[in-house]
């Protein structure tokens, strides 16, 4: 008789099945959450860098990836503070981490809570 037979299942089969890791349905849901909610925040210049996400990101998989090569502003959008962005200052730099202080945590743990009320958390 194995382990699991004796004392249930364990804590990563729990958390498997309720859609956390890799390829989860909890994780699918974040991933493409983070890039929703971050969009009001990316630089807007040109739509490339807001699109890039929905092109190069493997839903998912826990790596939301922004990544527009010829992108005008550079490889270093991301952290660039001295330029100008069109519709600044809602639209800038570190748009992730100004998404999630905007009420973003907020937001992306109701997402968790319902999606865990919908699969039997």
């Amino acid at each position: 008789m194995g382990l699991a037979k004796i004392y249930g299942p364990t804590i990563g089969g729990l958390l498997t099945g309720l859609g956390f890791g890799i390829g989860g349905g909890l994780q699918k849901l974040t991933d493409s959450d983070v890039i929703r909610l971050s969009d009001k925040f990316a630089p807007s210049d040109t739509t490339a860098l807001r699109k890039s996400p929905m092109l190069k990101t493997d839903i998912g998989s826990g790596l939301v990836i922004y990544s527009v090569y010829g992108n005008p502003h550079g490889r270093n959008t991301y952290n660039d503070v001295t330029s100008e962005f069109q519709d600044r200052p809602t639209r800038g730099p570190f748009w992730v981490h100004r998404m999630l202080d905007a009420g973003g945590r907020e937001d992306l743990a109701k997402g968790i809570m319902e999606f865990l009320k919908r699969h039997g958390g």
